[in-house]
């Protein structure tokens, strides 16, 4: 056999071989914006909805500060969300998304957390903001779509990575373009019905990008600490700094009913959970003590390891989280009366 033939062999045998992530492809330019995605960003707009997610992209990637983190991060704007380049996190994480449904009512002078909220019985309903969603459509389109992570079909774990909680009622609104739809508010996007036209997401990217002059924006609240709280373990006995929880950088939340708490990583960062804590408070009782890593916007559902039941249906049980040196990180206030 010629080299020359030993050498093309050579080539094609190390081309087949090449890890598919490592192969770049050329931009892809939208002549609708003149504005175009490549590489990880490419990628990652391809993989996770595209256009009907995200939008076209109308800006090119640039440096911009989390107002956040106040660190500066690769950024590049679409017409429904902002992406930001995290190289430091594994993949799909070295790509996260802006909260723009949280920034645009912050721009707006409206602050969801005051918002009226949805009966605890309502069906998909999320304890830690309060809301449901109850409307079938906003429902469907939820729970079809999601941030790929590897998951049979598609997650709750994915559906949220992807759009967040839900941070409003339904209501109806009148949208930038003038269409009066029925209107619910997530941390990542906005969803309106269009009825014959189907779900579709609102231009956050565009809304929130065009108000972010100094003087439409509320000023953000103060980017919490990061320094933990002194150790507060006792045994699971009441927690004198229960209102003093950070609830980040991992939140917990407790269906009391299945016995299961949930816990969601709200940062940036992925979280080892190795010597955590959880606590009935009520029972002075012990649910869960935990090992292994969370990623960053993932969520588990830790079931009790006391061999027994150990939460009250019929009296308030707050559930607290603590880290391993015992300083509170998450404290739930259960609503039972």
């Amino acid at each position: 056999m010629q080299p020359r033939t030993l050498s093309a062999i050579a080539v094609l045998l190390i081309t087949a071989l090449m890890p598919v992530a490592y192969v770049s492809a050329a931009p892809r330019c939208f002549p609708e914006t003149n504005q175009c995605l490549d590489g990880r960003v490419r990628q990652y707009w391809e993989q996770n909805g595209g256009l009907p997610v995200f939008g076209f992209p109308i800006a090119a990637q640039a440096p911009e500060q989390n107002r956040d983190t106040g660190q500066t991060y690769a950024t590049q704007w679409m017409e429904r969300n902002r992406f930001e380049l995290h190289p430091e996190n594994p993949a799909p994480y070295d790509v996260l998304l802006g909260r723009l449904g949280d920034d645009r009512l912050r721009q707006l002078g409206i602050d969801w957390q005051t918002l009226p909220k949805t009966d605890p019985s309502a069906q998909h309903y999320f304890a830690v903001t309060g809301q449901a969603i109850t409307h079938d459509p906003f429902w469907r389109y939820w729970s079809t779509h999601g941030l790929d992570l590897g998951d049979p079909g598609v997650s709750e774990r994915e559906s949220l990575a992807l759009f967040g909680l839900p941070i409003s009622p339904l209501q109806t609104e009148t949208n930038t373009s003038g269409d009066t739809v029925q209107t619910q508010w997530f941390e990542r996007a906005r969803f309106e019905d269009h009825g014959p036209k189907g779900v579709l997401l609102g231009l956050l990217g565009n809304e929130v990008r065009a108000n972010t002059n100094p003087g439409t924006v509320p000023p953000p609240p103060p980017p919490p600490t990061n320094r933990p709280l002194p150790p507060s373990f006792n045994n699971c006995q009441a927690d004198p700094r229960a209102d003093e929880a950070p609830n980040q950088p991992v939140r917990l939340t407790v269906n009391k009913a299945t016995e299961v708490v949930r816990l969601t990583n709200v940062s940036p960062t992925a979280i080892d959970l190795t010597g955590w804590r959880i606590c009935s408070i009520r029972g002075n009782q012990l649910h869960a003590t935990l090992s292994g890593t969370l990623g960053v916007g993932e969520s588990l559902d830790v079931k009790s390891q006391a061999g027994a039941n150990i939460w009250s249906n019929s009296e308030q049980d707050d559930g607290a989280l603590y880290d391993a040196n015992g300083s509170l990180v998450s404290y739930w206030h259960d609503q039972t009366p």
